[in-house]
């Protein structure tokens, strides 16, 4: 394994912690829109909570590509 590679995988791990961050944060989000009062409350957190849930799903699937590939 070469230092590239080694560093490929290392990427790869961090992005993968950083998408399961972004989830748990956005299934917070995405929580509190149960509990807001006005409706343009919700529906700015069901926008910013899906927003980042879906960054959080790309990065973590761009991970595993990137941490399996060379």
């Amino acid at each position: 394994m070469t230092e590239q590679d080694s560093q490929h995988i290392q990427v790869g791990k961090i992005n993968k912690a950083l998408g399961l961050f972004l989830l748990c944060f956005a299934g917070v989000i995405l929580l509190s829109a149960f509990f807001t009062d006005t409706s343009l409350g919700k529906m700015t957190n069901l926008v910013a909570g899906l927003i980042l849930a879906g960054i959080g799903a790309v990065m973590i699937l761009r991970s595993g590509a990137r941490s399996e590939s060379p």
